[in-house]
């Protein structure tokens, strides 16, 4: 097993806080809607120390996908190395380490916590690599992020917002796919429990009586049984099933940039009964309100709208840099190598 300090010393690393020429050779950085992407290619040891972060609706999950060298990592009592064609799943709800060399080059997206927990069943199962990634969902990853970075590293997309939603929903999509296993134990058969009961609820949230009762009697299980599947992921279901219609509104109104439907109807559409209080509900979540959600990135600037998340205590506000040299040839080249189990 690998261990963080044979790839970086304390003492000579590249942080993310440095000034001048040489942090901006080393970085560039961009947001894509709520996300935050970055490009690193140090030139020296390059460490990063993550203190945990207490409240999930301030915290993210980071991705991390090697373009060129190793990556190691270390969280939850696991350590690991990344290498080009794979990715690496860290959270910012838990310390954790990530380190290189200056040969290194790789790519880091942040998406909010909120994002993923809402998609995805048990995604703390998921950090650090802890089951076999898919190689071809694996693979597609990693070029559609490269790709998204070429090209709007400089520049924001059209749509920055409906963007961002795809990418959420392929990372969901790509971690969803990895290889759980031969196991039998209880842990994996209360995944698969929550995964059939998700799929109930992913299919009726236009259901407004949609309940913790109704849910729990679609898989044939008690409503404390219920409750504790969802304490897994520290979250009550009335809080995913939320989560889960405001997601569902966010990528019609996005996907409606005309305004075919209103406001009201989308409300109605994913099973909220009051559009005032879906209204509130959305503007908390996204920091955006639903009537400028599919307003393109101009029209909502003049609105005086901010479409950027709030910026996570301790980790810098995106800058972009002026040159786009680090997306070269090797990225489509280390794309095609083949990908390693954890060390």
């Amino acid at each position: 097993m690998a261990r963080l300090t044979s790839l970086a010393v304390r003492e000579e690393h590249t942080g993310l806080d440095g000034d001048g020429e040489k942090a901006l050779a080393s970085h560039q950085r961009t947001s894509i809607g709520r996300l935050n992407l970055e490009l690193i290619a140090p030139d020296q040891a390059f460490a990063r120390n993550w203190e945990r972060t207490a409240n999930v609706h301030d915290a993210s999950y980071v991705l991390v996908l090697p373009l060129a060298g190793c990556v190691a990592f270390s969280q939850d009592g696991r350590v690991g190395i990344g290498r080009p064609g794979e990715y690496v799943l860290l959270s910012e709800l838990a310390s954790y380490e990530l380190s290189s060399d200056k040969t290194a080059r790789f790519l880091v997206l942040r998406i909010p916590a909120a994002e993923l927990r809402g998609r995805l069943v048990s995604i703390e199962d998921h950090i650090s690599r802890r089951f076999k990634p898919n190689e071809q969902m694996t693979r597609l990853l990693a070029g559609m992020i490269g790709g998204v970075a070429e090209l709007f590293i400089e520049s924001p997309p059209p749509n920055p917002q409906a963007l961002a939603t795809e990418i959420v929903g392929f990372v969901a999509l790509t971690i969803g796919s990895e290889d759980r296993g031969a196991a039998t134990d209880v842990r994996n058969a209360r995944y698969h429990l929550r995964r059939r009961i998700v799929d109930f609820i992913e299919s009726h949230l236009s259901d407004p009586s949609l309940s913790p009762k109704k849910i729990a009697a679609s898989s044939r299980i008690s409503l404390s049984y219920l409750y504790s599947l969802f304490n897994d992921n520290e979250t009550t279901v009335s809080q995913f099933v939320q989560t889960k219609r405001l997601q569902r509104a966010y990528e019609i109104l996005v996907a409606d940039p005309k305004g075919h439907r209103t406001v009201s109807e989308v409300a109605y559409e994913v099973g909220f009964k009051n559009v005032s209080h879906f209204s509130r509900c959305f503007s908390r979540h996204f920091k955006v309100a639903p009537r400028d959600a599919r307003q393109p990135p101009a029209a909502a600037q003049q609105a005086g709208t901010s479409m950027r998340p709030a910026q996570t205590k301790g980790f810098p506000s995106p800058r972009m840099a002026s040159s786009r040299k680090a997306f070269d040839s090797p990225y489509w080249d280390v794309r095609k190598q083949q990908l390693h189990e954890t060390v």
